[in-house]
């Protein structure tokens, strides 16, 4: 009788050794799942970023070779002599198109105090 108890105990055990080892795999699909679904998140977050770069970096190369073009096409006009004043408009059209795309300007980090003391409205805060 006690080697049947003892048979049963054993058999009791591989079962719930199964049942918690099947529970586990399926805890691991599923944070697998979650964890594929973060990087797809982020690669669609670096892929718009990496877009957006590559569309100011195309417009760039665009401004650049319009201006290359209005550069050598006022060297010809100079070097014929001939009137520079049809391309004076054109100067400073382009150059209205070349100021308003400057590089934005980085502000200098500060320090927690000066954040604190701008909070409250002192002068201490610079801006």
């Amino acid at each position: 009788m006690a080697k049947v108890s003892f048979l049963l105990f054993v058999v009791a055990l591989i079962a719930f050794l199964h049942a918690y080892e099947a529970r586990h795999v399926v805890k691991t699909d599923e944070a697998l799942a979650n964890d594929l679904h973060k990087a797809e998140a982020m690669i669609k977050e670096e892929l718009k970023v990496k877009k957006t770069s590559i569309h100011d970096l195309s417009s760039e190369v665009k401004t650049l070779s319009k201006s290359e073009h209005m550069l050598n096409q006022l060297g010809d006009a100079y070097k014929k002599n001939m009137d520079l004043a049809p391309y004076e408009k054109k100067l400073k059209n382009f150059s209205r198109v070349v100021n308003v795309k400057k590089a934005p300007v980085k502000k200098k980090p500060v320090s927690i105090i000066q954040t604190i003391l701008k909070d409250f409205g002192f002068k201490g805060g610079k801006k």
